[in-house]
């Protein structure tokens, strides 16, 4: 009997000229013709486990006091107190500490970098209007602008002038902008260069970066496993945006922007496409 010590490849399939031995990818031979019933293993390559079946690992005991060994007993598990279960499922769950005011949240979905190129813009703007107007905007005109806006989508009036009338004035609005500034920065409202705009084949190159903006900080907001993508009408009866405005009988807004948006299970939009 010859040991052969070179190693065969794992995909070989083993006949009856080899048989493995208890070494890894190792093999006896055996000669062809020959009864080989009878031929043994050498011991060196039998492990310790195959040797004695009461063999134990070394890792598996540990010493005692009169020197001897013992086997190691797997430890027993503690009983749970059902009591403290329950009081713990009565306590609240502690609020998450990246909790943020609603300010804050509004002011992440709208950065200030894109503040900041709205108040450029809108000033650009004023300026190519009329070259020596005394308009100018910064950042703090521009944010109780936005909130304005806001609060009248909540607390709407039949006018715009109602909000500053001595009959109907709201003081949330009225103290902290007159009439004829808030018109003036509606009307003078931009965000693109509108020198470009010709060139342009984009049917919204004026609105494009405030739309790009805040879709860019929409998607970093972690979206849900289950989503919808449906279209969503933004109300508009004005005759300013052309052929912009659509008509879609079946929308409780009818005439408006129309736009493809994917949003998560929670209702929040995450991606918008502008048609």
């Amino acid at each position: 009997m010859a040991l052969i010590t070179k190693h065969i490849p794992h995909g070989f399939a083993s006949t009856g000229f080899y048989r493995k031995a208890a070494g890894p990818r190792t093999f006896v031979a055996q000669p062809v013709g020959e009864d080989n019933s009878d031929l043994e293993v050498e011991d060196e390559f039998l492990d310790d486990s195959d040797r004695d079946p009461d063999y134990v690992v070394e890792e598996d005991l540990i010493p005692t006091a009169s020197g001897s060994a013992t086997r190691i007993q797997p430890e027993e598990m503690p009983e749970e107190d059902e009591d403290e279960d329950d009081e713990e499922e009565d306590k609240a769950p502690p609020l998450p500490e990246f909790l943020q005011q609603p300010h804050e949240f509004f002011m992440r979905m709208l950065p200030i970098e894109l503040l900041e190129d709205m108040v450029y813009q809108t000033n650009l703007y004023a300026h190519q209007k009329d070259v020596s107007t005394t308009f100018s905007i910064d950042i703090h005109d521009l944010m109780v602008f936005t909130g304005i806006v806001l609060y009248m989508g909540v607390m709407r009036g039949p006018s715009i002038d109602d909000y500053w009338a001595l009959d109907t004035r709201m003081s949330q609005i009225t103290e902290y902008m007159s009439s004829k500034r808030f018109r003036q920065i509606r009307a003078l409202l931009h965000f693109n260069n509108n020198e470009n705009a010709k060139s342009s084949t984009d049917r919204f190159y004026k609105v494009r970066p405030l739309f790009s903006g805040i879709t860019k900080q929409f998607l970093q907001v972690k979206a849900t496993p289950t989503q919808s993508i449906d279209e969503v009408m933004v109300g508009y009866k004005g005759t300013m945006a052309g052929n912009l405005r659509q008509y879609i009988a079946n929308k409780p807004d009818k005439f408006g922007y129309k736009l493809f948006c994917r949003a998560s299970i929670d209702g929040f939009i995450h991606d918008i496409v502008m048609y």
